[in-house]
């Protein structure tokens, strides 16, 4: 009996070793499709890679359920604050199916960008091969400092998620931090937005993302731009991150494995809104400060003290 028990193990590990081989070959040839689809287009490596799982039916579904994204191939975009870049490639590879409409930058230095984000560093080499430009140690409260940018208007700027990351703990503290940096934001990117008046077809947009609940409520956002004397309210809609195949939240910190939560669990529960703000025109902006004024006027005479940031 010890030959025939000897012979049937070999069998089954002859089988089981070509069993192998043929599931490594099928991983070859598909990885060889994906790449040779990737060459011909992000949409054509889609249709050619022969591979449909249950997650990206899944997936494809609940978009279809979803209004589009309010992004389109005639934009031109700058996205500012990026983590991992992946909402960015999104936006080039699976919404316009183009990339060289995207300038998409972010704070960190590129070495800081790789430490913080084990993904970013593919994430940007897609982007560039879709031809965006990707942009490093870019201040969002300075855009007018950077030099490529001179002369240009975008006519969607991006904000997904801002934090100033001072990692202060009280919470007033930190409250009034983001409002420091979303202000200086608002009066940087302005000037940077397409605008009638100008002779550009569409006037631009601003769009900031932020988790809705506390903290984020007492940020108050409509206030902080309409503040400034040159935005307006335009709209607000809830932001779904299935609506961005391939996008991963991402904080500013970093993300640590253990730590960090993925598959955007962080902002799921956090009923994220995006809200939309649009350039005044110069008569909307003076009739505002006047009408600003004549209320601090009124309240003046009405006794009422008036500090010195309301005049």
């Amino acid at each position: 009996m010890a030959p025939k028990y000897k012979k049937a193990k070999l069998k089954s590990a002859l089988m089981k070793l070509q069993d192998t081989h043929q599931k490594r070959q099928r991983a070859t040839e598909i990885r060889d499709m994906k790449e040779a689809a990737l060459a011909a287009g992000p949409k054509k490596a889609q249709q050619q890679s022969g591979v449909s799982t249950a997650a990206q039916k899944a997936q494809k579904k609940a978009m279809s359920k979803l209004p589009p994204p309010p992004y389109y191939d005639y934009d031109s975009i700058l996205l500012v604050g990026e983590a991992n870049f992946s909402f960015a490639k999104s936006l080039a590879l699976e919404i316009l199916n183009r990339g060289d409409t995207i300038t998409a930058t972010t704070l960190d230095s590129f070495t800081n960008m790789m430490e913080k984000y084990e993904d970013g560093q593919q994430n940007v080499k897609d982007l560039e091969d879709a031809g965006a430009t990707v942009l490093f140690e870019i201040d969002a409260t300075k855009l007018a400092k950077i030099k490529s940018f001179k002369g240009k208007r975008f006519s969607k700027i991006v904000f997904n998620f801002p934090h100033a990351g001072a990692g202060i703990k009280d919470q007033d503290r930190n409250v009034v931090s983001n409002q420091k940096l979303m202000r200086s934001f608002f009066e940087a990117a302005t000037p940077f937005l397409t605008d009638t008046d100008l002779g550009d077809k569409k006037p631009g947009e601003i769009h900031v993302t932020v988790k809705t609940g506390m903290p984020y409520d007492l940020w108050n956002l409509k206030r902080l731009a309409t503040g400034t004397g040159l935005l307006g309210n335009k709209t607000s809609f809830p932001f779904k991150p299935e609506q961005y195949p391939g996008y991963e939240h991402r904080r500013t910190i970093g993300f640590k494995e253990g730590v960090s939560q993925g598959e955007n669990a962080e902002i799921l529960g956090k009923s994220p809104k995006t809200f939309v703000f649009v350039k005044k025109t110069a008569k909307e902006a003076a009739m505002a400060k006047e009408s600003e004024t004549a209320d601090i006027k009124k309240r003046k005479r009405a006794g009422e003290d008036v500090s010195d940031d309301d005049e």
